[in-house]
């Protein structure tokens, strides 16, 4: 599906439920990854199958009557607004996730990317020792 708010664009998958007002689109925050990033496989699904909501959502709020602008930011925590965001959802015949960006970099000095991630896992274990 097509996904535009005022601000941008995205594709995306998609599916109906029925938990959900029929007047809002839900999402977990943050299931996409540039491809590379957190030292994943550049054809890693996060970067090919998911997406982030940051490119439908403006970093500024419209001025105010004095002409100052704000974050376009929850006060507490600081993360995008994305929760009161006006979006229009149409039928995309693209077949790709879309932003796709090229592959970030690996940072000099990395160790070398594992064939599977395992974040945490020595952590796990040596609690699991004890």
């Amino acid at each position: 599906m097509e996904v535009t708010s005022p601000h941008g664009r995205i594709i995306v998958q998609t599916k109906l439920m029925d938990g959900v007002n029929r007047d809002t689109v839900w999402t977990w925050n943050a299931i996409g990854k540039r491809s590379g990033a957190w030292n994943l496989a550049p054809d890693a699904a996060e970067a090919r199958r998911g997406f982030l909501l940051n490119h439908l959502i403006p970093e500024v709020l419209p001025a105010d009557r004095e002409g100052g602008r704000h974050a376009n930011a929850d006060p507490v925590t600081g993360q995008a607004a994305w929760f009161d965001l006006r979006v229009r959802i149409a039928k995309s015949t693209a077949r790709q996730m879309a932003p796709q960006f090229t592959a970030q970099a690996q940072p000099p000095g990395l160790a070398a990317r594992p064939s599977i991630l395992r974040y945490g896992a020595r952590f796990r274990a040596a609690v699991k020792g004890s």
